[in-house]
């Protein structure tokens, strides 16, 4: 059974539920992410914090440095394409540098580009991979932003959208052939 709620944004039947039911949410407790809908109008918005980040990790130390919680807010968009098509992601806090993120919060990630997607790939199994690459690449802390709000004041969706298209010409849609070293590339 489609649930009306759930196909007028296509999203695949069991999402939602799965993700924030009882045992979703523990499961995700144990792998360290915590996904929920930023605005419940719009099932294809979600906030995702990633936690339990590598203690030994240069971003870990960054964030100690500053005084932050040890944890990573993302935003995740749906497409209506999805799952046929990549979802967006994007940093929202803190201000991140190096590795894989760009200047306005875009994420240099294969898997989000759509040579580079598989459609069976989770969400849940997005987050933990895109916690792997900010936890053990080369991304340090910033700045801070609002910690009251846990924002940035220049990480905004159109920004990122610039970074993530930017991504994508450089690396021809994420054929795989065009990743490597990111250090020449900017936003």
């Amino acid at each position: 059974m489609i649930l009306p709620w759930l196909s007028a944004w296509r999203i695949p039947e069991g999402l939602v539920p799965r993700l924030l039911c009882a045992e979703g949410l523990a499961e995700a407790e144990k792998c360290g992410y915590h996904f929920s809908l930023r605005d419940k109008e719009n099932l294809a918005r979600w906030f995702v914090q990633l936690k339990d980040l590598n203690q030994d990790g240069k971003l870990a130390a960054d964030l100690k440095k500053h005084k932050l919680d040890a944890s990573i807010d993302l935003e995740i968009i749906l497409p209506d394409g999805f799952p046929m098509e990549p979802p967006f992601a994007r940093v929202l806090y803190p201000q991140l540098r190096g590795g894989y993120v760009f200047e306005r919060g875009g994420i240099c990630f294969e898997p989000l580009t759509p040579k580079g997607w598989v459609p069976s790939m989770t969400l849940p199994a997005l987050a933990i991979a895109i916690k792997g690459i900010l936890d053990y690449g080369e991304v340090r802390v910033a700045g801070v932003g609002n910690k009251a709000t846990r924002t940035v004041p220049h990480y905004t969706e159109e920004g990122a959208r610039k970074d993530h298209t930017a991504i994508s010409a450089s690396h021809r849609g994420g054929e795989s052939s065009t990743y490597g070293s990111i250090k020449h590339y900017s936003s």
